[in-house]
């Protein structure tokens, strides 16, 4: 979980972020908790990265196909910050369950 909030944090590139995503959340899915706690944290973890990676795809879809395309740059914009809030939510719910604080994920 912390090497995926460090992703979140230092990776600038949208394209490499959302590869980085992608083997956090197949980390988390081969894992299990030890523990119930851990469990459910691991679970609501996984949750808030899935939900970050689809609001990075939605910000390269924004930079990569809505140039000049008013209202669907405005749809992926609206879809980025809804997906990448609830991931910071979540991540941030799930760190605290397991006794980590984490704060600003991003601007989110």
């Amino acid at each position: 979980m912390r090497r995926g909030v460090d992703d979140i944090r230092l990776t600038q590139d949208r394209r490499r972020l959302a590869a980085r995503l992608s083997r956090v959340i197949a980390t988390l899915r081969s894992e299990r908790g030890s523990n119930a706690t851990a469990e459910r944290a691991r679970s609501i973890a996984l949750e808030g990265f899935e939900a970050t990676r689809k609001g990075v795809g939605s910000q390269i879809a924004f930079i990569e196909n809505d140039r000049g395309e008013v209202a669907a740059a405005a749809r992926d914009a609206r879809r980025a910050d809804r997906y990448l809030r609830r991931g910071a939510d979540e991540i941030r719910r799930a760190g605290t369950a397991l006794g980590l604080h984490i704060g600003d994920l991003d601007g989110y």
